[in-house]
């Protein structure tokens, strides 16, 4: 392998880089002004990849600068500042990482829900640009005779440079890597209970089903009740209670029984068995599961997010581990495959973030379009309820006129 970059290589990876992190930037910026300017957006499952978003600008703008920090010199500003801000955010995705996983945790075995998570936020966020932040700002001050100063060229960019790179693997890859495999166990121990429950989370699984519980867990029953004057009174309808006599144990503990009744004044009422409708709901697995809905969505984009990481890191890594190996030498094409996911970081968390959030950029999107925005339930109406719709146009007030109406034609309504 060379020991340089040729002047080629050299404008290709000064080309790719900026033009990844310049798609990047336009993904942070979407994720961060979604998510302070539009409350469709702001919801806890986005949270923290909002501020997380904050690291990967700062990486982007590190990539923007490019190899015109080492080629301006180690003891120049560019150098230093590019170093600076490499060392502050190089490692901030997988900080966050840990902290979803350890929130993943949290849900799952400690039973917090999200509330309780939003109150460890301000922790994290201290701690996660806080650890960055100490030997960032240390390296700025060392300078020895034999090595230099730390910041110096690292290939890609300035950050720290050959002769400090142990403090590479010591100070950053060693954190987190460690921080890696402790969120890998949280979430092979995540999977298997989300496993056990599988059959009331079965939308969990797909990573583009937005709100994995609206077709499994949760079932909403509206009734409307339209009336209008007419004669003969319903003043002769009673609703009663029914006696638990009346009532069938075998009966599926959540069910809502009603029972339909007519009073007539004129003969003496016979005691008899009332009509009952079961009208069934969600089961008792589905309901405790919907206690937590919210959790069990930040923890899919916790997931994805974390799958984002990899991606970047891992050949990332590779890199440092043959660097370290062969400090001699430079190997273009893992270099060059480091540089491109690095500064792709924003555009895989911008994709994390708009897989989770589509009913927000489909209602985004429309409002650019300064269209209604009809979320996709609602598209998927009933013929039943659009013929209700249809006759309350055209003939319902006289149907309702009517002295004499069926009560299968009153239920129609």
């Amino acid at each position: 392998m060379a020991s340089k970059l040729t002047p080629e290589q050299h404008l290709v990876m000064v080309l790719t880089e900026r033009l990844i992190s310049g798609v990047s930037i336009i993904g942070i910026l979407f994720i961060i002004l979604t998510y302070m300017f539009s409350s469709s957006f702001s919801k806890p499952i986005n949270r923290l990849v909002f501020y997380a978003s904050w690291g990967n600008l700062g990486l982007c703008i590190v990539a923007m600068i490019s190899l015109n920090g080492p080629d301006a010199g180690d003891d120049s500003p560019l150098c230093q500042f590019q170093g600076f801000m490499a060392q502050l955010f190089l490692g901030v995705d997988a900080y966050w990482a840990f902290c979803m996983a350890v929130n993943i945790y949290l849900v799952f075995f400690r039973s917090y829900n999200t509330k309780q998570l939003r109150g460890l936020d301000h922790k994290y966020f201290v701690a996660c640009y806080g650890f960055a932040l100490v030997p960032s700002i240390t390296y700025l001050f060392i300078n020895t005779r034999d090595r230099g100063k730390i910041y110096g060229g690292a290939i890609l960019w300035c950050w720290v440079s050959r002769e400090w790179s142990f403090l590479r693997i010591a100070v950053l890859y060693a954190f987190m890597w460690v921080a890696v495999l402790i969120a890998i166990v949280i979430y092979i121990m995540a999977g298997r209970d989300v496993w056990r429950k599988r059959d009331a989370l079965k939308g969990f699984l797909n990573p583009f089903n937005e709100d994995p519980f609206a077709k499994n867990v949760t079932m909403t029953t509206s009734v409307t009740v339209t009336s209008e004057s007419r004669k003969p009174s319903i003043s002769n309808l009673e609703v009663r209670e029914v006696d638990e006599s009346h009532f069938d144990r075998s009966y599926n503990a959540y069910s809502v029984n009603i029972e339909i009744g007519q009073q007539r004044p004129e003969q003496p009422r016979r005691p008899s068995r009332p009509a009952v409708f079961r009208i069934p709901t969600v089961t008792r697995a589905a309901a405790l599961s919907e206690e937590n809905a919210d959790a069990f969505l930040y923890a899919r984009v916790a997931f994805l997010f974390f799958i984002a990481l990899l991606i970047t890191w891992v050949p990332s890594s590779v890199n440092r581990a043959y660097a370290l190996a062969h400090p001699e030498t430079i190997n273009y094409p893992l270099n060059f495959t480091s540089a491109v996911v690095f500064a792709s970081q924003g555009v895989l968390n911008c994709a994390v973030y708009m897989a989770t959030s589509q009913s927000a950029c489909r209602r985004l999107w429309a409002k650019m379009l300064r269209r209604d925005y009809v979320p996709p339930t609602a598209r998927k109406e009933s013929f039943t309820t659009y013929a209700m719709g249809r006759e309350s146009e055209r003939g319902r007030r006289q149907r309702l006129d009517s002295d004499t109406t069926s009560f299968t034609e009153l239920t129609a309504r």
